[in-house]
């Protein structure tokens, strides 16, 4: 079973692989991933990493996970070429138009339904599946038994989490941080709006902030389930975080059967030294008599260090609450929660002009700088000195390019194709007697040695016969290969874009549409966003009495519709958020799927609507209605709630589904 870890930049990917991880998923800076406010990575130091990961047995997956409007169609298709060069494990995707566009244009990638696209029932893994998606990243906000159900009726890889944050919200539905900041947690640019106090019913806390997932105890149960990978959350987190939750996970997952108990008081030890929120089950064991949100815990991660008891124009003066030491990572808010300031602890002084290394609870300091802080603001310990690999991702390997082989051996002959180009050359190799030329001894050969700036891409090989060939003899055709080679490949050649896909891409994505709209029956039946594991059969049952009562037309309100629909060819179907909307290649995708109608993404613009529309091969509606802010199958408070601004929701509960609307 997989472990995988976050990596916000290299230095955290090197702390995790160093810590046990097998492989971490990582964003571009600027491209379409959902950790916008992470480092990130550049071309460079991306090809850089899995290079390194390959070459020592890891894998690296690429977030390429938030929605894409219509105007960002190019960049998203110069992205994704960018990334086919660097031939990354695994991208991450949320929006429906890049898997349109990755299985039509890019089809050496391959692909893993982001958690964004909050699958949470087997139908919507079937039709995943059916995508051409390989791996499905589960929703969180699924227990235990559901897990085990759905395993157990799946046929591609899943990922769940294991370890890290939660959201209040079922994935890709929080609307929340994109009505109160206009940056959408569906873009990368989530401010967190649910970690910040409310007022709900007269009563003030954190009622949107649910405790971390530590899922340890439950390791043995998910080792026997049919999952692939297990996910540890915090690209925004520090290097001791990283390194300090794959060594826990590693610990245990390493442990033979008679040191479990051991290796496992191991391991939480060692997370009990990595900052985090209270820990919880998450919902695994939903519902549990733990509730997972405690409205009177911050909602910020780490370990309160310190209050402000004064702040000054050389610094802060602060009254601490746990030991501090140099290098530690520190962030600065308001008690109320919200935006903070994010340092590293360089200088502190106990007494004026008398600097110290660290510092015991109770202690009064003054940590010099200026700072945006007033009295009774919160410091924060969110990471810890002594985790730098910063050296080491100095010296990761230089960037190598993947070249793909194809290689066609027989007894007479060797023919190897790369790049376009083709060379061959006679051989006479007698019958094997015992030991049979072999796929992966060929594999093995041609994938060592390769002169900068290549590396070994995909190999296929093809054998013809039963002959045996010498490992000398092997390795000298190789060097044969590489020298006939030499001046027939061309690096820029082979990194240009491919200007024929381009064109195609450009061309298909440009093509305007008027499609005829025809209104569908005011008599429909509709299949909502969250239909749980055990629910699946009673919606079948409801679909099929609608059917037969002569119903047509249906509203599906997520991917999983389509599963349950595929046995009804005489009917109309029309897609709602949270399926989101948002580009004509999503559309595309949709039109495959037999879709005549969709709604628009709700926090598109209206110039992005009208985009979308004139491109668009089906008929495309603004969001109308009321749309939640958030949906949890956590019990919110209902009734009427306040923010700290003065903004007034409502909470509505509905078939054990809260939902949050704005008033």
């Amino acid at each position: 079973m997989e472990l995988l870890s976050p990596a916000g930049n290299p230095e955290l990917a090197l702390a995790a692989f160093d810590g046990g991880a097998d492989a971490v998923y990582c964003g571009l800076a600027g491209a379409f991933n959902a950790r916008m406010r992470a480092e990130n990575f550049t071309l460079e130091t991306l090809g850089k990493l899995i290079r390194y990961a390959r070459e020592n047995g890891k894998r690296v997956y690429v977030t390429f996970n938030t929605l894409i409007k219509e105007t960002e169609l190019g960049s998203m298709f110069e992205n994704l070429a960018e990334l086919a060069k660097l031939r990354p494990d695994a991208l991450i995707v949320q929006d429906a138009g890049v898997i349109y566009t990755v299985k039509k244009y890019f089809p050496e990638l391959k692909l893993h339904a982001s958690t964004q696209m909050g699958i949470h029932n087997s139908a919507g893994v079937k039709v995943m599946e059916n995508l051409g998606i390989s791996r499905v990243i589960l929703e969180r906000q699924i227990t235990l038994p559901e897990l085990k159900k759905i395993s157990a009726d799946s046929n591609i890889e899943l990922e769940v989490f294991i370890h890290g944050s939660l959201c209040c919200s079922l994935s890709g539905r929080c609307l929340l941080s994109g009505h109160l900041f206009n940056q959408s947690g569906n873009r990368g640019c989530c401010k967190q709006p649910c970690r910040r106090s409310y007022t709900a019913n007269g009563q003030s806390g954190f009622f949107l902030s649910p405790g971390d997932l530590c899922g340890l105890s439950l390791l043995d149960e998910l080792c026997s389930i049919n999952v692939a990978s297990l996910k540890i959350e915090g690209r925004l987190r520090t290097p001791d975080y990283v390194w300090k939750t794959a060594r826990a996970y590693r610990t245990l997952l390493d442990a033979p059967a008679e040191n479990r108990a051991e290796a496992y008081i191991e391991a939480e030890n060692i997370l009990n030294t990595a900052l985090s929120r209270r820990k919880t089950l998450g919902f695994y064991d939903f519902p549990s008599s733990t509730p997972l949100i405690d409205h009177k815990t911050p909602g910020s991660f780490g370990i309160q260090a310190a209050v402000v008891e004064k702040s000054t124009r050389r610094g802060i003066l602060v009254k601490t609450t746990s030991q501090l030491h140099l290098g530690d990572r520190l962030r600065l808010t308001p008690p109320a929660g919200g935006d903070g300031e994010t340092f590293s602890l360089i200088s502190m002084e106990i007494a004026p002009n008398q600097k110290v290394l660290k510092v015991r609870p109770h202690s009064r300091i003054f940590i010099p700088g200026k700072f945006n802080a007033k009295t009774g603001f919160l410091l924060t310990k969110i990471g810890e000195n002594g985790f730098d690999f910063s050296r080491q991702a100095a010296n990761l390997p230089d960037l190598r390019h993947p070249l793909d082989m194809e290689i066609d051996f027989s007894a007479a002959q060797f023919k190897l194709s790369a790049n376009g180009h083709t060379v061959e050359r006679p051989c006479d190799f007698a019958p094997a007697e015992k030991h049979p030329l072999q796929k992966e001894a060929v594999k093995k050969c041609f994938s060592e040695a390769m002169p900068e700036p290549w590396c070994a891409g995909n190999i296929t090989v093809n054998i013809d016969g039963n002959f045996f060939v010498p490992a000398a003899e092997l390795k000298k055709i190789r060097r044969e290969f590489w020298f006939l080679f030499h001046d027939k490949l061309n690096l820029d050649e082979l990194l240009t874009v491919d200007t024929g896909k381009m064109e195609a891409f450009f061309r298909e994505s440009s093509a305007e549409f008027t499609p005829e709209f025809q209104p569908f029956p005011e008599e429909n039946f509709f299949i909502p966003g969250f239909i749980s594991e055990n629910d699946l059969a009673s919606y079948q049952q409801k679909i099929s009495a609608a059917y037969r009562s002569g119903i047509r037309h249906f509203k599906i309100a997520h991917w999983h519709g389509f599963e349950l629909l595929k046995d009804y060819d005489d009917i109309t179907i029309s897609a709602e958020f949270p399926i989101p909307v948002c580009n004509s290649r999503c559309a595309a995708l949709l039109h495959s799927l037999k879709t005549s109608a969709a709604m628009a993404a709700p926090e598109l613009e209206p110039e992005d609507i009208a985009a979308l529309q004139k491109h668009s091969p089906i008929t495309i509606t603004s969001a109308n209605g009321q749309i939640p802010l958030l949906v949890s199958r956590i019990p919110l408070k209902n009734g009427k709630w306040l923010d700290r601004n003065g903004n007034s929701y409502t909470i509505v509960t509905r078939d054990g589904i809260s939902e949050l609307y704005a008033d």
